[in-house]
């Protein structure tokens, strides 16, 4: 990469930027691309950035998702002022499919954690509602339990006198 190049940063590794590189689309060169809404099905290393949808790029794009990129900060000559925010859900799905494409076990392991957390979770909540119940029910076994307290003891004072 010895000319200027465009790419987002998916990663960060002290002056390492990890970089997925941007170029220009041509409908013709890459019939199947991947986008969201227009080709979900699709299992191309190709996501396509449309330019309506992505304000820092003037013409659609293609963000090449198997060819990650390490480069060093020093490299970078400056900085676009576009931003894909990483809380968005884009930029996750942009992640998502890297880590298949370069990692496709890991990504087996770390989306069945996921769903084991989820699952633990839903356990939990559910065990926090009978552990509620439960406690309630305790309450109100201990106001019963000191009622017929005080109305045997009011009984063995009547019974004295």
């Amino acid at each position: 990469m010895s000319y200027e190049h465009r790419g987002l940063v998916i990663g960060v590794k002290q002056k390492l930027l990890y970089v997925l590189p941007i170029f220009s689309y041509d409908p013709h060169k890459h019939p199947d691309i991947y986008h969201p809404k227009d080709h979900p099905d699709s299992k191309s290393n190709m996501f396509l950035l449309k330019s309506h949808e992505f304000p820092f790029i003037s013409r659609d794009s293609v963000l090449k998702l198997n060819d990650i990129r390490t480069v060093s900060v020093n490299r970078i000559l400056y900085q676009q002022k576009g931003r894909l925010s990483p809380d968005s859900d884009t930029y996750k799905q942009i992640e998502h499919l890297t880590l298949q494409k370069y990692f496709p076990s890991f990504y087996h392991d770390f989306e069945q954690n996921l769903q084991t957390i989820e699952t633990l979770t839903k356990q939990l909540a559910i065990t926090t509602t009978d552990k509620d119940a439960i406690q309630t029910e305790n309450e109100q076994l201990k106001a019963e339990i000191n009622s017929l307290k005080e109305l045997l003891l009011d009984q063995q004072k009547t019974c004295r006198e």
